[in-house]
């Protein structure tokens, strides 16, 4: 997945991130080589975009029943 959560200069500086490769923020800042992005928050961010799938499924189903 294309979904991941910022790790080095942006979540250090606590600035927003727009989840880009590179990032808006280390684009701005010129910090483009350390726009680094961590395995586990990418999992965690893909485990929320698996609950809404979810969520749609089981709206869909409900509309059947």
């Amino acid at each position: 997945s294309q979904i991941r959560s910022r790790v080095t200069v942006c979540k250090r500086l606590k600035l927003k991130c727009d989840r880009r490769t590179p990032c808006g923020s280390c684009t701005k800042r010129d910090t483009v080589a350390r726009c680094i992005y961590s395995p586990a928050a990418a999992e965690k961010v893909d485990l929320h975009s698996l609950n809404n799938r979810l969520s749609q499924v089981e709206s869909q189903l409900a509309q059947f029943s």
